[in-house]
């Protein structure tokens, strides 16, 4: 099973045959368009999109031979870029989609708070059988002096302790988070502001049967300020967890 997670900062239906050449089972994109979402039949994929802004959402692709499904009816008080579904295909398992963005006049809730907001208020995304979490989470362990509490450590904490889950790219590397060498993000695309804000983080059973992949500046950064971040899991190994 090969998954990646790409904030493309819009213009999807541009940029998408990028990812799609390299035959990924599942895409998380962020800032998509809702019409982006649902123009890829033809490559062999199904969208499904989240949003209010019918110009810039969140989408989710699956391709032939892959199910995906919302788990959940939304409620108001639910983290707003923080999506559940049900995935189905040579692995089954749990995908929280992830776009984590700030909330206007709401410091603690921004970014990684909308992160520990589902861990508080939606628990059962989390419990039920094994779980991916991808997306762009805006966050890294260098902001922590800005957050005692709630912080990207002490997610890093909770999802490992409580949930079994690691992040792909800092076990495959051997990585402490923030220390990463390879940075996911370069604001304004200056490729002297890196940071590491997106990750894929997956069950720990998988560690062993894991590759990932960090797109470069070089290639990317004249469709996004982001890079796409791969992982490939075989699902033989990872079965056990099915």
């Amino acid at each position: 099973m090969k998954i990646v997670t790409w904030n493309c900062q819009q213009a999807f239906a541009k940029k998408a045959l990028r990812i799609f050449r390299e035959s990924p089972d599942i895409v998380v994109i962020q800032e998509c368009s809702k019409k982006s979402a649902e123009m890829w039949q033809d490559e062999g994929y199904e969208g499904h999109w989240v949003g209010e802004n019918l110009n810039k959402g969140m989408a989710i692709f699956c391709r032939q031979g892959w199910s995906v499904r919302r788990l959940a009816e939304p409620r108001r008080s639910d983290p707003r870029w923080l999506v559940p579904f049900e995935v189905k295909g040579a692995l089954n398992f749990t995908l929280v989609a992830v776009w984590a963005c700030a909330v206007k006049g709401n410091h603690r809730e921004s970014y990684v708070g909308q992160i520990h907001k589902a861990l508080r208020r939606r628990r059962e995304w989390f419990g039920s059988g094994p779980v991916v979490m991808a997306g762009d989470f805006n966050s890294n362990a260098i902001f922590d002096r800005n957050r005692p509490k709630a912080n990207h450590t002490t997610m890093v904490d909770e999802l490992m302790e409580k949930y079994g889950l690691v992040s792909a790219y800092h076990n495959v590397y051997e990585m402490k988070h923030g220390a990463e060498e390879a940075p996911t993000f370069h604001l304004y695309r200056h490729i002297g502001k890196p940071y590491h804000f997106d990750y894929i983080f997956v069950p720990a059973m998988w560690r062993e049967a894991m590759m990932v992949e960090v797109g470069r500046h070089c290639d990317w950064s004249s469709d996004s300020d982001h890079c796409p971040l791969w992982v490939e899991v075989n699902p033989r190994l990872g079965e056990s967890e099915s």
